[in-house]
């Protein structure tokens, strides 16, 4: 299992095991749930999408349902109880042990460190509080008990999304909808209906999201069809060499006829639906990289090497002068070509291997790299929040 979906997992199985259940029924809800959890988190394999989908899948709503029932059950049995036999009044160091005994589990690992903030203010309160009845009644009005929860997830969301590719509205928005939800949740059930809301808006969201991202992928695959290496390119290196094959020159040039005619179709539903031309594509930042034949040389898509530094310019040249004024295919290969694709780069290739370090020097104090280096090499240490803090996205609104 990826260990950033692993650790995720862990934050949720820690919450229940951290709350006091009472009754052995909901106690093994509780081993059930997390066989579930453990099943679901082998199905994911990329951990920018592991929020989308868990929220998709109803376990986050299962989690929700189930804390609520560990607490009223608590309650009832501890009402109950007291109602048969006086018992004297907890202090506060006597209510917070077990929330001590939480804290020394997770307090090595830095991901968790917004969460082990609260837990230090719960404890600075219950020193300060010789009554448990005032220590509640302070812990209550900071809503620190709820916070425990709401922080940590907030903290580990916000270093998952220190790792994801900003340019990649399709992952990033649910992300970041997810943090304001978690923001503005006061309460369990406060944050099960956000996360509900978060759905439905998430749900309407992806076509305008992904949809941009969908066509311009096609489009990419038949210009390069056209164009490229199976296209143009080896025609043009058949002709200049004299090796020349009937059946592979015929095929080739069908393949090229088959690609223009999809491309002109593509590029008119990309204007019609979109409202983008060529041009608009190859200006956005984002969907200019999915135009084009990339290979991503790091973690969640942030940093990527392409076959050719020239390789826009080669498919602006084949759209404004042979895709869109539809010349005809003996026009198009008597074109002479001022640029080549060049080969592919693939992951054994030297270049590749360049790109990759330049891409881990320029993200190496991203918080979510920094925990996930700790965790490859086993070196987690004692988190003082420093670079781990990450800050809430207050204010943020619409498409990011």
């Amino acid at each position: 299992m990826d260990p950033t979906i692993q650790m995720m997992l862990q934050g949720y199985i820690d919450g229940l095991e951290n709350m006091k259940i009472t009754d052995d029924s909901i106690r093994q809800e509780v081993e059930d749930f997390k066989k579930e959890l453990m099943a679901f988190g082998q199905t994911q394999n990329d951990a920018a999408t592991f929020f989308p989908n868990f929220q998709e899948s109803g376990l986050m709503g299962k989690y929700m349902d189930l804390s609520t029932k560990i607490t009223l059950a608590a309650q009832a049995k501890e009402n109950s109880s007291g109602q048969s036999e006086k018992k004297p009044r907890p202090t506060p160091a006597q209510w917070l042990e077990p929330f001590r005994t939480a804290y020394d589990y997770i307090k090595d690992f830095p991901i968790r460190e917004r969460g082990l903030a609260v837990y230090r203010r719960l404890f600075e309160v219950g020193e300060k509080n010789s009554d448990i009845t005032e220590f509640l009644a302070e812990a209550e009005k900071e809503n620190l008990l709820w916070k425990i929860t709401s922080e940590d997830t907030l903290g580990i969301l916000g270093i998952t999304l220190t790792g994801m590719d900003p340019l990649y509205k399709g992952l990033t928005y649910p992300v970041r909808k997810s943090i304001e939800a978690w923001e503005k949740s006061v309460c369990e059930a406060d944050a099960y209906y956000l996360q509900d809301r978060l759905a439905e808006d998430v749900a309407k969201s992806a076509p305008r999201l992904l949809q941009p991202e969908h066509y311009v992928i096609s489009l990419g695959a038949h210009l390069i069809t056209y164009r490229g290496p199976l296209g143009k390119e080896r025609i043009m290196e058949m002709i200049a060499t004299g090796n020349c094959p009937q059946t592979e020159f015929m095929s080739r040039a069908s393949g090229m006829a088959i690609a223009k005619q999809q491309a002109r179709r593509t590029l008119d539903i990309i204007k019609k639906s979109l409202g983008l031309t060529f041009d608009d594509i190859i200006a956005d930042e984002y969907l200019k990289y999915r135009l084009i034949s990339t290979s991503n040389v790091f973690g969640l898509s942030r940093a990527y090497i392409q076959s050719n530094p020239n390789i826009l310019e080669i498919l602006a040249d084949t759209v404004h002068n042979e895709i869109i004024p539809d010349i005809s295919l003996i026009d198009s290969i008597k074109r002479e070509a001022d640029l080549n694709f060049g080969r592919w780069r693939m992951p054994e290739d030297p270049e590749f291997e360049k790109a990759k370090k330049i891409a881990c020097n320029e993200f190496q104090n991203l918080p979510y790299f920094r925990y996930e280096d700790q965790l490859n090499n086993g070196s987690i240490h004692v988190g003082s929040g420093e670079g781990f803090d990450i800050k809430p996205l207050s204010g943020t609104s619409g498409l990011q």
